[in-house]
């Protein structure tokens, strides 16, 4: 995690700035990267580069052809609808899910005009199970019929929120009404469907150890306390945030020539480490 938001980022956003600079009047600015790599990188180099973008391209493609299709055969065909079904059919299933997904895809690609609305479709999409992706960790209750509910009717609100009967609708309306609108299926999906079996639910606390008051009972059965009382992870949670994002901004305040920002930053960053640090001795101390 430190390498991706305080390190990995920052080429990124000086390439960026650099080909606002030196390319000010470009009419594709997705141009101004390929634009760069040609007139400044070394044949040597550009060849890296360029094998790079391929290398993360062709992984992130399978990995998600891969996910999506494990999705359909293993939590909703395996699972829901055909558990009894043998090993060769789930394979089957699963070439025919990555040929379906391959295809929704490119149908996609080819309506989109840039890639930042296919970004934006993504984080929309997103928005309908994100509530329950993240209670679930706090609420035994939370059972894999409200997953899948969010989870389709967040993909059907958002898809819908692009038609043209719904205008140009400002992209935080959009999340706003994927989100409520998500919450109104998956919640009473989850209060008219039963709970997941006891053993499943104490073998998942046995397992993760979740704190707060969302698994009282399932705590009380299992006979064994969280690691962390539930205060204490959050108040970590936020001393490694801001001991993250403030290196973050601090870096990038050097690199942008802003001393005053980055000694802002760096203060913010040794305040959540120092937090971080003290919580984390004093978590040994009481153990």
């Amino acid at each position: 995690m430190w390498l991706h938001y305080v390190i990995r980022a920052w080429p990124w956003v000086l390439v960026g700035l650099v080909a606002v600079v030196v390319l000010p009047d470009l009419a594709d600015p997705d141009l101004g990267y390929p634009i760069l790599m040609l007139r400044y990188l070394p044949a040597g180099l550009l060849g890296l580069v360029v094998a790079s973008f391929f290398a993360a391209f062709m992984s992130t493609v399978s990995t998600q052809i891969n996910w999506g299709a494990s999705y359909l055969v293993n939590d909703l065909y395996g699972r829901f609808i055909a558990p009894e079904a043998s090993s060769a059919r789930l394979v089957w299933l699963g070439r025919l899910g990555s040929a379906f997904i391959v295809a929704a895809a490119t149908t996609a690609a080819f309506f989109a005009n840039d890639i930042g609305a296919l970004f934006r479709f993504m984080i929309a999409i997103g928005t309908g199970p994100g509530a329950v992706l993240t209670l679930r960790w706090f609420w035994w209750r939370v059972n894999a019929w409200a997953e899948l509910a969010s989870m389709l009717a967040g993909f059907a609100i958002a898809l819908c929120s692009y038609l043209p009967a719904f205008g140009a609708m400002e992209f935080g309306t959009r999340l706003a009404v994927t989100a409520f609108g998500s919450a109104a299926v998956w919640l009473p999906v989850m209060w008219f469907t039963r709970p997941e079996e006891p053993a499943t639910l104490l073998a998942f606390y046995r397992r993760v150890r979740p704190a707060g008051p969302g698994w009282r009972a399932i705590r009380a059965r299992a006979g064994v306390e969280p690691d962390l009382p539930l205060g204490t992870a959050l108040l970590r949670t936020a001393a490694a945030t801001l001991l993250l994002f403030g290196t973050m901004f601090a870096l990038g305040g050097a690199l942008l020539l802003e001393p005053g920002g980055a000694a802002l930053a760096a203060g913010v960053a040794g305040f959540g480490g120092a937090c971080l640090w003290t919580l984390h001795r004093r978590s040994r101390l009481d153990h």
